[in-house]
Formats: structure tokens, sequence, C-alpha cells
């Protein structure tokens, strides 16, 4: 015992508040989008739609499109009827897409409900799948419903809330511990009930006389001991929120506590987290922890701290790249948010990000992986995000011609380019310069610029054998503290002179300028013509097709350009 305390001092001791973090605020991410009401989940639908999903504890789901500048939602699907209308930990709580949705329209959702037995109200949680219009997107069927699983709880509250879909394509569903206070059933350690656990299910197939199918790396499947096949993990208090993280596929939970501690804890195939044993790295109760084989949270935090975990996500955007791989979670009381750094190998470091003065209630993604926050209120809920105060971003959209396959309309790869944000007026100095990968998918890039001021530039765009191209006449603003976006694809206006080139619907940045001269001329198609006739390959300035080999298509690309004699246009 005396080297476990030690452990929980040095944690207490890399709890401590850390610098580094103070250029981080966040702030409205939608500020023209209406208010909502307890919004307790936020999810995208991974179909490439850029939409954005908010789930109301009392049965409203809202759709809107990811801009910033938002102004209007849709109603997606009015489950009020379905769903519990009171109690704090009762309603509508989770919900997930199938990984499938593009084509099968298929949604998860998780909530309680009440009815009357014997005079006293009794308390339900159920698990259904709905299905989207087949006409419109914004709108599903509540005629629908098709119920997977309903699960009767003892008490009204530690209904967890959450379901997510992991990358083995199984559901995940935490169920708290049937609720009261400290577990009075010891569910949590009775591996018989379905209570206190994370389950898995196979929604794809049904079986065992189930509306779902028993994954047979699961834990206990085919067990003889009368364990349930469904659960992942167990020793768990009240899962209300969790996720995986999309690089490395750990699972992490805030696991809501009893009256001393929350936690943290990355949850494994099989394992138990201890509760009602265990609070934190704490006994509780009786202590019996002896030979149980419990499995202690990565970090936990007292009642001094906050007093109702939330948990978040591991960041994986790239809009803050000071906070990429962190865990970033909050206190639903407290309303402070944090980061977490854990590698499974090193200390944890836990830093607190924002102070916030309200009630967090959940976080969510976007399909880009930027990260938000949830307001929680009955009529003024809102949807948060972080920025970065001390650097101006830029969500920058190019094609480059060379790269482009129209039948397919995305590049051929992502590649590097470097954007110089310069003065609009001679001898347009530059003022800051960034360098990011344009997704061959979306045709983005993040551009930080960390010393230029809020203003207006022009944005200068270099790459490799793409022709240097300005942004539009006038120039475009950066702010300082802010996010700006900028779509070269769609108008030739865009760029200064309207210099680009029309495939299909989508503008292009003229290839073939090898030689970095402003110009596509003949240096430019010797260059190629010698590349090609080495049988040069890889990652060179003479592939103008992007697909790591010199040949007869990247000369021609850069034989026409310069007949046509295509040069920069700048002001």
């Amino acid at each position: 015992m005396k080297n476990f305390n030690g452990f929980i001092l040095l944690l207490a001791f890399v709890f401590t508040s850390m610098p580094g973090y103070s250029q981080y605020q966040m702030v409205d991410a939608f500020p023209a989008l209406h208010s909502f009401s307890y919004p307790v989940e936020l999810v995208n639908s991974k179909d490439g739609t850029n939409r954005l999903f908010v789930v109301q504890q009392r049965g409203l789901i809202y759709v809107f499109n990811n801009s910033p500048s938002v102004n209007v939602s849709k109603t997606f699907i009015n489950l009020s009827s379905k769903v519990s209308q009171s109690g704090s930990e009762l309603g509508l709580l989770g919900m997930a897409f199938h990984p499938d949705y593009k084509n099968n329209g298929y949604f998860y959702i998780y909530h309680t409900f009440d009815s009357i037995i014997n005079s006293s109200t009794t308390y339900w949680s159920r698990l259904s799948r709905y299905t989207v219009s087949p006409t419109n997107p914004d709108s599903a069927r509540l005629s629908t419903q098709y119920i997977m699983l309903t699960l009767r709880q003892p008490y009204s509250n530690h209904n967890g809330g959450k379901i997510t879909f992991g990358n083995d394509n199984y559901l995940y569903i935490g169920l708290g511990d049937g609720g009261s206070g400290g577990d009075p059933q010891g569910n949590g350690q009775n591996r018989s009930t379905l209570l206190g656990s994370i389950l898995r299910i196979n929604v794809d197939s049904a079986g065992g006389g189930r509306e779902y199918s028993i994954p047979v790396t699961n834990p206990f499947y085919n067990n003889v001991f009368g364990y349930k096949e469904e659960i992942y993990a167990y020793g768990i208090r009240n899962p209300w929120k969790f996720s995986f993280d999309s690089l490395t596929n750990r699972l992490f939970l805030g696991d809501v506590g009893q009256n001393l501690y929350e936690e943290i804890d990355v949850v494994e195939n099989g394992k138990n987290y201890g509760w009602n044993k265990m609070e934190g790295f704490h006994c509780y109760g009786t202590c019996d922890t002896t030979g149980k084989g419990f499995v202690r949270p990565i970090l936990e935090y007292s009642h001094s701290e906050g007093a109702s975990v939330t948990g978040g996500y591991v960041y994986r955007g790239s809009l803050l790249p000071g906070l990429y791989g962190k865990y970033v979670y909050a206190d639903y009381s407290y309303g402070k948010v944090w980061c977490l750094t854990y590698d499974g190998i090193n200390p944890v470091v836990n830093t607190l990000l924002e102070d916030a003065n309200f009630a967090v209630s959940s976080f969510g993604v976007d399909e880009r992986n930027e990260l938000y926050v949830l307001k929680y209120h009955a009529s003024s809920g809102r949807l948060m995000k972080f920025v970065n105060q001390n650097v101006a971003t830029l969500d920058l959209k190019l094609s480059i011609e060379g790269f482009y396959e129209s039948t397919n309309d995305r590049l051929r790869i992502s590649d590097t380019v470097t954007v110089y944000a310069r003065q609009t007026s001679a001898p347009f100095a530059i003022a800051d310069s960034a360098t990011s990968v344009i997704d061959s998918l979306t045709f983005r890039g993040v551009f930080i610029f960390n010393n230029a001021n809020t203003g207006t530039y022009y944005l200068q765009t270099k790459h490799r054998n793409a022709l240097e191209t300005w942004s539009s006449a006038g120039g475009t603003s950066l702010i300082k503290g802010g996010q700006v976006s900028y779509d070269f694809t769609n108008s030739a206006a865009k760029a200064y002179g309207s210099n680009q080139v029309l495939i299909n619907s989508r503008f292009n940045l003229f290839s073939g300028d090898i030689v970095k001269d402003g110009f596509v001329s003949l240096d430019d198609v010797l260059g190629a013509y010698n590349d090609a006739g080495s049988f040069v390959t890889g990652y060179v300035p003479t592939d103008v097709s992007g697909n790591n080999i010199v040949d007869l298509v990247d000369i021609l690309y850069v034989y026409n350009n310069s007949s046509n004699f295509v040069q920069s246009i700048t002001p």
C-alpha cells in the first residue's frame, strides 16, 4: 500500500496546473444558430455530407450543415413520444450512425422510458434502430423503429447513455450500475446482469433469440456460468460518455464517481474496473480488492476539483495542433475542461484548458475530427469550440490540374502546399507563411499563421510543380484568433486574373511550372522529357500527374501549358 499511495501522490503532482495552453479559448462554434434545450450528444453521420446532429434529452434531434455561418437547422426526428420527459438522468441519451449509413440509412438510439406497474413508476432502457427517409436525407421516419434491446432499470439514475461503433463495426453500449447510490444490488461486480458494463454487440446479424448477435471475441462468449455474453468490460458505475481514439483505437471512458472521486479509464476487452469495490484508486466500502484483478484508472480527480466527469475525445483534428493526441474531457458540475496526455508508458499529464461558467454535458467531433463542447441548459444550450487566440487559421481548398482525377472528382495524391500571406499594396511584402497538406479527397488543408495579424492579405500558393497562384484582387481577410475559409476550386475569379483551368465543374491550379520561374516554358518541357527518358520515379517535381512515374503523360501536361503560354498573374 505504501508504493500505491506514492503513485497517487505522483499522479496528483502531474495533475497540477501546467503552462502552455493559455492560448486556447472557448467560443461559440455556430453563433448564428438557434439555441438548444438540454443537448446531450453531438454526432456526425460519416457519409461525406459534413452535417452535424444534435441530440436533445427530451427527444428532438436536429441536423444542420457544418458551417460557421449556419443559421438554420432541421428536425431530423422527433422521439418525444418515446422517451422519458423528466429526470436529470432520463430521456434520449445516445445516438450512433451505422458504419455503412451512407448505403443502408440505419442509425441507433439509446433512451429511457417510463411505465406504471402496480401504481409505481418503472424505468426502462431501450436500444432501437431507425432508418432515414429514402427521399429526404435530413429526415428520419418514426415508423421505422426496430427494437433491439429493452432492459428494466431498478432506479431512475445511472443509465449510462453513450453508444458508438468501434473500428470492428460492433456497437458499444454503456450501461450504469442500475442507480440509487453505492450500487446496492452489486451489479457492478455481477456478470449475470448487463448493468454496470460496457456491452459489445453485432447489429448486422441476429441469433440466440436476440435481435443482434454476440461477437465471438467477447470475453464471455458461449460461457457456461450464466454470464451475459454481451459484456465487453464491467465493474463500471455510470459510463456517461466514452469514445475511441481514431488513431490508436483506445477506448477512453469517463466513469462518474460516487462521493469522492471521478475517473478516466482506458477500457479493454474482459477487464474489471472495480466498482463497487473501488472508487478511482481508492477502496470503496469494505475494501475487498485482494486478488480481484481490478484495473485502475489512468487518472482520478477528487470532488474538490469537480463532481461528475464528462468523457470526451482524443483530439485528432487539424485546427489545434497543440492539442493533437490529447484526450479532452470535462467535469459537468464545475464546467472545467482538461486535456490529458496518455501513451500507456509515461506518467499521465493533465492540464486545465478552461474553467467554463456552464455545465458541460458532452463533446462531439465532425467528419474532420474537429472537437465541439456542449453547453447544457434548458433554453440556452450551445455548441462551443476551442480556438487558438495567437494564430490566424486558414481553411484552404484547392485542386491541382495534373493531380486531378475528373472521373472520381478527387486528387490522385495528397500533397504539400505553402501559402504566403502578402500585403495588399506594393511591394506586397510577405507577412507570414504556412505549410500544410492538401487532402486528396476533400481538397482541403489547414494553414496556421503564427505571425500575421488580423488584416487583409493576398494568399500566394506554391507547390512543387503547380503554377504560383494568387488569391483574387483586393485580398482576403485573416483573423488572429479566428478561422477563415478560402476556396479556389469553385470559381475562376478566386484566382488573381482568373488564372485557373476548369475541369468538369472544378477549377484547378495550372500544372507544369517545374523550374519555379512563374512560367510553363520550354525549360519545364525539357525537364519532364529528360526525366521521362531516364525512367525517373518517385516524389519529384517532374511527376506532374502525381503517380510517382515521370512519363509521357507528364510531358503532355507541361507541353500543352507551355504552348498556351501559361504563366503566373500577380498584382
